[in-house]
Parts: C-alpha cells; sequence; structure tokens
C-alpha cells in the first residue's frame, strides 16, 4: 500500500513539473517582439516567442550555394530555429534579393499563421505571412501609394454553369461614373482564387503606383475565380487535387470561358468602361484568357500569356479577319527555367506562322509570383501606349 501510495505521489509529482516548467518558460518571453524583422544587410531575421519544444519556419526565401539570383521554383524550404537566451526561437536568412517573400511557422510540426503579421495571402487552402525585402524600385512598386482605389468583393451569375462566381474589382482613385474606363481583367491559375493578384499578384500596387509615375492609365482591374466548380449549381471547388484531376474537363468544356461572357456583361453593364477592353492570365489562366477572347471576336485589343500554358488551339480563330474583327496584340512572358519555357517558344513560333501580331519576353526565374508581378507591370506600361 505505502508503494502504491509513494508511486501516486511520484506520478503527481512529475505531472506538475512540466507545467512549472512552461510558466517558467512563459516568465521569460518578452511582453513584445518582432516576428519577423528586415536586417540593413536584406538578411531577414524570424522570431517566435511561446511554449514549443520545436519550431521551424519555412518560405520561399531560403536557397542552397552562395548564388541568391537561382532559387528553387515551386519549392518552400525549410528551416529550424534556435532558441536563444531569451527564451525564444530565431532563424536569419543569408542575403536575400529585393522581392516580396512569403513564409510560415511549424510549432511541434503543426503549421500555424504567423500571429504578429496580418499580411497574407491564400494559396488554395493554406494561408502564407508575407515579407517584403526592400532597396530597389520594383520593390517600391509594391508598397501602397499616397492616393489609393477601391476594392468590391462581389459575384456575378454564371448562366452557363448556373451558379454565381466571385470576382474582386478594382475601382481607380477618384472614380466617377461620368468617365469611361479601360479595363483589365487578370486570371489566376490552376491554383489560385480571386483574391491571389490582390495578395501575391499585388495588382493594385503595382497598378497605382505606375500611375502615379505617369507611365500607366488608370484601369478597372477585374480579377474572378476561374476554378472549377464541383458540379452543375454547385460551389465552385478550390482544392489544387481536385482541380488538377479535372483539368482535363476544365480544357474542353469551355464553361469557364462561356462564365467569362456572363462576367464581361455584368461589368459592363454596372460600371463606367470604355471599350479599351484587356486580359491576362498566369499559367492555366493564360489558356482562359485566350479562350474567352475567341469567344468575343473584337472585345479584347490584347491579350498577356503570363508562363502560359497554351497550344495551337488557343490562336485566334480564323474568323476573326474573315469576319472584319480585330486580332489582339498577344504578349508572351515566360521564364527561361520555367517549367512551360518550351511551351511557350512553342506558341511563339505559331503565332508567328500565324503572323498574329504579337511579342516575347523572356526572364530569368520560372513559374513563380517573383515574375508574374514583372510581367503585370510591363503589361500595364504596353497596353496603356493603345
Amino acid at each position: 500500500m505505502k508503494c502504491n501510495i509513494y508511486y501516486i505521489v511520484l506520478l503527481l509529482l512529475l505531472s506538475v513539473l512540466p507545467s512549472e516548467a512552461q510558466e517558467q518558460q512563459i516568465d521569460t518571453i518578452p511582453n513584445a517582439y518582432q516576428s519577423v524583422v528586415v536586417n540593413e544587410d536584406s538578411t531577414v531575421t524570424f522570431c517566435y516567442c511561446g511554449v514549443a519544444k520545436k519550431v521551424h519556419v519555412e518560405g520561399d526565401f531560403f536557397y542552397k550555394g552562395e548564388d541568391s539570383t537561382r532559387y528553387d521554383d515551386l519549392r518552400i524550404l525549410k528551416v529550424k530555429m534556435k532558441r536563444d537566451s531569451d527564451g525564444c526561437f530565431h532563424a536569419t536568412t543569408k542575403p536575400l534579393q529585393s522581392e516580396l517573400y512569403t513564409y510560415s511557422f511549424k510549432i511541434n510540426g503543426k503549421r500555424i499563421d504567423d500571429p504578429l503579421n496580418n499580411d497574407t495571402s491564400w494559396q488554395m487552402h493554406e494561408k502564407w505571412n508575407i515579407v517584403t525585402v526592400g532597396g530597389n524600385s520594383r520593390t517600391a512598386l509594391y508598397q501602397k501609394p499616397a492616393q489609393q482605389g477601391t476594392v468590391l468583393p462581389l459575384s456575378w451569375f454564371s448562366s452557363v454553369e448556373n451558379v454565381n462566381r466571385n470576382v474582386n474589382v478594382y475601382l481607380p482613385a477618384g472614380y466617377n461614373d461620368t468617365l469611361r474606363y479601360p479595363v483589365v481583367y487578370l486570371l489566376h491559375g490552376i491554383s489560385g482564387y480571386e483574391g491571389s493578384w490582390l495578395e501575391r499578384g499585388r495588382a493594385i500596387q503595382i497598378l497605382e503606383n505606375l500611375v502615379a509615375e505617369g507611365k500607366c492609365l488608370p484601369f478597372i482591374l477585374v480579377m474572378p475565380d476561374v476554378n472549377v466548380k464541383m458540379k452543375k449549381g454547385g460551389p465552385i471547388h478550390r482544392s489544387l487535387f481536385y482541380n488538377l484531376m479535372n483539368y482535363s474537363r476544365l480544357r474542353h468544356d469551355h464553361n469557364i470561358e462561356r462564365s467569362l461572357v456572363d462576367l464581361t456583361a455584368f461589368i459592363d453593364s454596372t460600371f463606367s468602361v470604355s471599350d479599351q477592353h484587356y486580359i491576362a492570365g498566369l499559367s492555366d489562366g493564360a489558356r482562359i484568357a485566350a479562350n474567352a477572347s475567341n469567344l468575343m471576336p473584337g472585345y479584347f485589343k490584347a491579350i498577356g500569356f503570363f508562363s502560359p500554358v497554351v497550344k495551337k488551339e488557343q490562336l485566334p480563330a480564323t474568323t476573326f479577319a474573315e469576319n472584319g474583327y480585330p486580332i489582339p496584340t498577344y504578349y508572351v512572358y515566360s521564364g527561361v527555367t520555367d517549367v512551360f519555357y518550351k511551351n511557350a517558344k512553342k506558341f511563339n513560333k505559331h503565332l508567328e506562322k500565324a503572323q498574329v501580331p504579337h511579342t516575347n519576353t523572356e526572364t530569368i526565374g520560372g513559374h513563380t509570383w517573383r515574375n508574374w508581378r514583372i510581367y503585370l507591370s510591363d503589361f500595364l506600361i504596353k497596353i496603356s501606349e493603345f
């Protein structure tokens, strides 16, 4: 019996010790701390203060070797954070290029958002925090300017799908319905949603800063959800797995492109727009943009193809010229290490053979938002010259 009592007391003591240790650890945590700091040497220091055995930070800013200009496209690297004398966990990157980066913490193997950083972006079902390493004119485009427009979260009815689809509409600063504004439709890729161009694309900041510099017109931006729907009349599905598995149907039924016909009618009837319409898409969004243009001959004056997943079938229909419709100008952009680089080169050859007006721009890097922001900047400047 004595042994049993001693055994029970020992168990109780052991159960209390961890909580006391945790309380002691919590007492050492600063009341206020910065979770992410961009240092003068362009390194970034991450900090997490909380009760944990193991803390990692993962993001698209860790690279191997000494060459910081070569990043592993489509890869997120994870680094273990070390506990310091202040009781917090720390990790510092190597010097980084001036750019916008995404990250998250992993606490004891569980992924969490940074509770002290409200700058976030959704990529399908996962939310990422954002940190910007400044220092050049390009990252200045990603900052909020003095004058800002308005973003309206709306929906439009797709008659072909019998479903409401989400869309974000940006109206320029000082929007006045007595004026007529040119419109740019921006489409995300297969793993994005209607907020992708706002968050990771920084489309509004790029546009507004270019307008402030006198390089760009004050466009209305239309950023719709072009994901696959689950079934007729059902909800839009944002799962990457579901979208990939239904990619063949997505390509052949053209329902999303037909839905964009309804969207353009909705925008034209709701806002004060001119006859200057443009469309651009990244990755598979470029294919959708081209197909939508073919469904509406003469409507879009130019199409932006950012790291495009396109084939010969996305060329403008021969009926354009036969029926007197102007052929839109095609702007093709791709990184030389992009997974679809060869596809883009082949598409350019199709454009040349078909004598379609186009430009081809190649950059370093691959299938990343770093490039798509660059492409958007260039596209907005070029179409402002129409």
